[in-house]
């Protein structure tokens, strides 16, 4: 949620308290904050970011994505890109790199850094089990990239489950934080935060009922989809499902900054995948979606690459966090310059103040990932 164009979210009173006790807010966290003075209730950035950090890697959970009933095949650590077959031709000395947010000493301003983290780890959620990952993604991981429409729905469909897992695991973040600190429910960043993941939620759950109704009737068309093959292998590879509010023309697409429950903002599904000596570029959305009705045309149409790979990039540096570099781009081709604008754009949405909040947007449009090649 966009703390610079939204009225503060507060809790409603006789709505289910977020720490998800199953008691109305009054007579919860709303009660217990009541107890506890002013001076607990200053949650600067911070410690805003160092809270949330740790009540995110402990409500990690497992799950299946699958479309059975019933999933009892054990639970695995799936990858969102795959790890024999992309991370690993990006990668060097089974490394790759990642960006992370950190706070420096005297500092409440966050900085997002490069980090290298080996590649069986990078890009891994617990949301499939063992058959579900295979049975269901062999399509591309086994078999050619053709750019069918069969391929096109499964690489946007593990795109959505692994935004999907991440958007759950901060609903369970959000519930034991506020356990832990029932005054931390006042502040309007978290407030704020904590309502735009209950919407997105249940608009991915709309989305994921639509990807079932696909598979079920094997109607993969009912995706449209923009496939560009470059003859060059990038540095970087990202997948991710996000809304994006405006196409590559300019033209209003998702309304994203309305948080009215009336209002249904569906994703569209971008991957990047580097290949041997080519990489490929993936957009999709649901056909029905009006809202982006005019978003792949627009893609398709574009004649001006350079236009095309600085609006992807965007993209990917405001909305989407899934993105991986070569540590020989960081390492070797790299300027500190460069990686300072890499490190701007990509703070995105999740900017903490306004001023960081136009840094990060101007050095997004000043960035294009597909200029550097491996």
């Amino acid at each position: 949620m966009n703390p610079y164009t939204t009225t503060p979210y507060v809790f409603p009173p006789y709505e289910a308290c977020p720490c998800g006790s199953g008691k109305k807010y009054k007579f919860c966290c709303f009660a217990k904050s009541k107890n506890i003075t002013n001076n607990n209730q200053n949650y600067n950035a911070k410690r805003l970011y160092s809270e949330a950090q740790k009540h995110f890697r402990d409500t990690d959970f497992k799950t299946c994505f699958g479309f059975d009933t019933n999933c009892n095949h054990g639970y695995i650590g799936a990858h969102s890109l795959q790890n024999n077959g992309v991370l690993n031709l990006i990668a060097d000395e089974n490394h790759v790199y990642m960006l992370e947010m950190n706070y420096h000493e005297k500092s409440l301003t966050p900085k997002l850094e490069f980090k290298k983290v080996g590649k069986k780890q990078a890009s891994v959620f617990n949301g499939f089990c063992k058959y579900h990952d295979e049975e269901y993604f062999k399509i591309i991981e086994d078999v050619p990239f053709e750019g069918s429409a069969e391929q096109n729905y499964w690489f946007a469909f593990r795109a959505h489950c692994f935004e999907a897992h991440r958007k759950y695991r901060l609903k369970k973040s959000y519930s034991s934080f506020f356990k832990k600190s029932p005054e931390a429910t006042r502040n309007k960043q978290l407030s704020n935060n904590y309502r735009g993941n209950e919407l997105t939620i249940r608009d991915m759950e709309v989305d994921y009922d639509r990807f079932k109704s696909i598979f079920e009737s094997r109607d993969f068309d009912k995706l449209e989809s923009f496939v560009k093959v470059l003859p060059f292998k990038t540095a970087f590879t990202a997948t991710t499902a996000i809304a994006v509010c405006v196409d590559i023309e300019g033209k209003a697409a998702a309304d994203i900054y309305n948080y009215s429950e009336s209002i249904f903002v569906p994703s569209i599904y971008l991957s990047v995948i580097p290949k041997e000596t080519e990489t490929i570029i993936i957009v999709s959305r649901f056909k029905e979606d009006k809202c982006y009705e005019n978003f792949i045309k627009s893609l398709a149409s574009c004649k001006d690459d350079e236009k095309l790979f600085s609006f992807l990039t965007f993209c990917l540096a405001e909305y989407s966090e899934n993105v991986y570099f070569s540590p020989t781009l960081v390492d070797k081709m790299l300027t500190s310059s460069e990686k300072e604008l890499i490190s701007t754009a990509f703070l995105g949405c999740i900017s903490p103040n306004q001023e960081l909040r136009f840094k990060s947007m101007v050095s997004a449009f000043k960035l294009n990932l597909f200029k550097y090649k491996l």
